[in-house]
């Protein structure tokens, strides 16, 4: 599913599209997310609506996903890493309490797109999940450095 307004770099930093899988993130959750977000650096965060259904895809096949335009991003790694932070959280959060659906238990991703370069992100994560996050944390450096140590992973 795509907004069109993916991964476009400009002078005030990069956008990225975050599209949310799974169990349907509650108002609280969404504004813990946008507000981590804006403490990793974003400049904006702004979701999108759902359109209608592109002509060969039934209504049966939806699955909901709540889609955030990220702006303005300097660290593309902060807002990753920021991302699999929220999903812990969430993932422990739900672990604790009694699952009540079949939607519920869900695994819950985030595809994060930047470029047309897309990341899928599960929680928890397994090392192929891992490599992958290097592997996009390399090819989305940026010159001069930005906060990504040697490994891939964010600098301690």
């Amino acid at each position: 599913m795509s907004t069109g307004a993916t991964g476009t770099a400009g002078p005030g930093g990069a956008t990225l599209e975050l599209e949310l899988y799974g169990p349907d993130p509650s108002a609280a959750e969404l504004a813990g997310l946008r507000e981590a977000l804006a403490a990793a650096g974003a400049a904006r965060v702004e979701r999108t609506l759902l359109t209608a259904p592109e002509s060969d895809q039934r209504v049966a096949e939806l699955v909901e996903v709540a889609t955030l335009i990220v702006g303005g991003v300097g660290n593309v790694v902060a807002v990753v890493e920021t991302v699999r932070q929220w999903m812990a959280r969430r993932h422990a959060a739900t672990a604790r309490r009694a699952v009540t659906s079949a939607e519920e238990e869900a695994v819950p991703r985030v595809r994060v797109t930047l470029d047309g370069d897309t990341l899928e992100l599960v929680h928890p994560s397994e090392r192929a999940t891992d490599e992958a996050i290097a592997r996009f944390y390399d090819r989305h450096r940026t010159a001069g450095g930005d906060g990504v140590g040697p490994s891939g992973g964010p600098a301690r």
